[in-house]
């Protein structure tokens, strides 16, 4: 009896550290916004993370919208940070921030085409 497995080593650079701001800030929202005690606001942070890895790893259009939008963040927190350093044109501040997103596209990268690159490999269990 044949098996096929499809193994690949992916390297989640950039992804686990979005996940658990993105759950920041579910909780922040949740305890702000909704008046939610810390705690349960703290569970619903830990369970957004399951929902967000799950939702990644299965939806397509869901890896790519968070993917972009994650990367536009990025961006923006570096143009912001070309602005302080460089005042009289922002001339720094979109290189920075166009460099900054082509990082983050490139290190999610990885996860666009997990299923395309990865290698099956057969074995005969006895």
């Amino acid at each position: 009896m044949s098996r096929k497995f499809i193994l690949q080593k992916r390297q989640n650079t950039i992804l686990y550290s979005e996940f658990l701001i993105t759950a920041g800030i579910v909780a922040l929202l949740a305890f702000g916004y909704y008046k939610i005690h810390p705690a349960v606001a703290l569970l619903i942070a830990i369970v957004s993370i399951f929902i967000f890895v799950y939702l990644f790893f299965t939806l397509r259009i869901f890896r790519y919208i968070f993917s972009i939008s994650f990367s536009i963040g990025w961006a923006y927190g570096a143009f912001l940070l070309g602005q302080k350093l460089e005042t009289s044109s922002n001339t720094t501040a979109w290189v920075f921030s166009l460099i900054t997103f082509c990082i983050c596209i490139w290190a999610h990268w990885d996860h666009f085409d997990f299923l395309k690159t990865a290698k099956i490999y057969e074995y005969e269990q006895r």
